[in-house]
């Protein structure tokens, strides 16, 4: 019994103190930017406008969700409970925002050099089938 109010007094006082510094679990919306880098990630990538729309989407949907969650960080818009963020807990609700984004943007850059080249490499591909289709009708013809 003295062990079990021992760590109940220990605990409580660590609790108090991280819901005082902010880090108390459920107390701020859920960023969905990870989510949709997620998703982009598991694009299959092909060269064609299904791919390009699926993409244009969930980059449009992360643009989107950074402009709500800035404004949420900021103060300005409540949360779905309606709390709005204190002072203090604004500028870890921005080191987050800012490490989300910064992860969703090299995944951005990283599909869209991967894209580009699967383009490059189709269309000297089939620059190369011009170019030997020509070399045959110029054999063919003299």
């Amino acid at each position: 019994m003295v062990r079990f109010i021992l760590i109940l007094s220990l605990g409580l006082p660590f609790y108090a103190f991280a819901d005082f510094l902010g880090f108390k679990i459920g107390d701020r919306n859920e960023s969905k930017i990870p989510q949709y880098t997620e998703k982009l990630k598991k694009l299959e990538m092909v060269n064609n406008p299904v791919y390009e729309d699926n993409f244009n989407q969930l980059v449009k949907a992360i643009e989107i969700k950074l402009e709500e969650e800035k404004l949420f960080c900021s103060g300005e818009v409540a949360d779905a409970n309606g709390k709005v963020l204190t002072k203090d807990k604004k500028q870890l609700c921005f080191r987050e925002l800012k490490e989300s984004y910064l992860e969703a943007t090299d995944t951005i850059f990283n599909l869209k050099k991967k894209y580009l080249g699967l383009i490059y490499n189709r269309q000297v591909e089939r620059l190369t089938q011009i170019q030997n289709k020509i070399r045959r009708d110029i054999d063919k013809s003299f």
